[in-house]
């Protein structure tokens, strides 16, 4: 088996996303470790497949072993790791690569907030915190990752947390990421700590036991998104990724042939909406122009 020690950085393509490799190391069933963080310094949302070129010690084939980062979505100015487990029957022939990109065009809700420290707790030097909801929105398989780094600030691990399958809107719930035993006393401190939802946020909680299914589309970052009984209205702050703004694509379910929405930008109703129905879903297509900007969206229930 190949053991060595990458550590370099390099740019993918026009995309803008950034590799970076950290120190390799043998854990304690045998397999060779081989980690890393992908950034992205573009302004497109990405899906990030990571190659690495092997050699089968068995027949002597060439071979690219694929693997994803721990974060599903890497979005404009975030960064999330990776980690190969190599076993004996290879030879390492590369360092890591960028494979494959995918844009998404999924928001980035700015609704978790984290609660850990940078550095190690206990024998296990673990990465220990909580995670809470502060959204209307449910936030299913959740987990969080993160970069472990020695005193001297090289990767020495790629580390990810145990899932959390529900966090409702106002729930608090803790987590624990433990690096590997082999590399576990020259974990000095953490890094590019992040959490990955696997499943799409699309279910708005409007009390009282009610959910709404909806769906929102773009490379925008998307805060105080929450609904109004009062007015039936659903509002939320939007800032697209794209320095020139983009479109908000927004959905919901049609109740019945009269159901109209009305869209209002930075309180103000929007000319020429763009808006269809086809029976049973009611899409509209917002522009957000450069910047922040509130969104407000009536007649959400159709309530008169």
């Amino acid at each position: 088996m190949y053991i060595g020690q990458f550590s370099f950085n390099s740019l993918y393509g026009e995309e803008n996303i950034e590799i970076s490799s950290g120190s390799s190391f043998v854990d304690s069933s045998g397999k060779l470790n081989i980690i890393g963080v992908i950034t992205n310094l573009g302004t497109t949302s990405e899906q990030v497949t990571v190659g690495l070129d092997v050699h089968k010690k068995i027949d002597g084939s060439k071979t690219t072993l694929q693997d994803t980062t721990f974060s599903k979505i890497i979005y404009p100015g975030k960064e999330s790791p990776f980690k190969f487990k190599i076993s004996g029957a290879y030879d390492v022939l590369s360092k890591p690569y960028i494979l494959q990109t995918n844009n998404v065009n999924e928001p980035y809700y700015n609704i978790i907030v984290q609660n850990y420290s940078n550095f190690p707790v206990g024998q296990n030097r673990e990465l220990i915190g909580t995670l809470k909801n502060t959204g209307s929105v449910v936030v299913q398989n959740i987990s969080v990752y993160a970069s472990v780094h020695d005193k001297n600030g090289t990767q020495i691990d790629s580390i990810q947390s145990n899932t959390i399958p529900i966090l409702n809107p106002g729930e608090v719930k803790p987590f624990s990421a433990r690096p590997d035993l082999v590399i576990v006393n020259d974990a000095n401190y953490f890094s590019c700590a992040g959490f990955d939802p696997k499943a799409p946020i699309n279910t708005l909680d409007l009390g009282n036991g009610q959910f709404l299914p909806y769906g929102l589309e773009s490379v925008a970052k998307i805060s105080n998104f929450s609904y109004d009984n009062s007015t039936d209205s659903i509002s939320f702050t939007a800032d697209h990724y794209n320095p020139l703004g983009g479109i908000v694509t927004f959905k919901i379910p049609q109740l019945d042939s009269s159901h109209d929405i009305t869209i209002f930008l930075d309180n103000l109703g929007v000319k020429d909406q763009q808006i269809s129905k086809n029976g049973k879903t009611i899409t509209s297509n917002i522009f957000i122009p450069p910047n922040e900007h509130s969104v407000k969206i009536t007649g959400i229930l159709n309530q008169s």
